[in-house]
């Protein structure tokens, strides 16, 4: 998660947003269309199955057709370079800690 935030930072995100990451469906540091791509980017992430009808309406509302397919390419991309990572071992943080996997789920 640490490279994540440090480039989120880079990409201009600000500190309200990131800390607000987890609750985006509550926060008024998302608008409706940012918090519309968090939700299908969650849903997408855990279970696919989960990207319901009434998900994928709300992301038209905010986003046509090729918008769409480049969020979705993005956040398929990403889940593949996170097991990827994850399963290898690599630390992205930055740091020369040594990798210290989460505990058990």
């Amino acid at each position: 998660m640490a490279g994540h935030t440090a480039l989120a930072r880079q990409l201009g995100y600000t500190e309200l947003e990131l800390a607000d990451l987890e609750r985006h469906a509550q926060s008024a540091a998302y608008d409706p269309a940012l918090k519309a791509a968090l939700r299908f980017a969650e849903l997408m992430t855990k279970d696919a199955h989960r990207v319901t009808e009434e998900v994928f309406a709300e992301m038209r509302r905010h986003y046509d057709d090729s918008e769409i397919l480049e969020i979705s390419c993005v956040v398929g991309l990403t889940n593949y370079w996170n097991r990827f990572t994850t399963a290898l071992r690599i630390d992205l943080s930055g740091t020369d800690e040594p990798y210290d996997p989460p505990a058990s789920r």
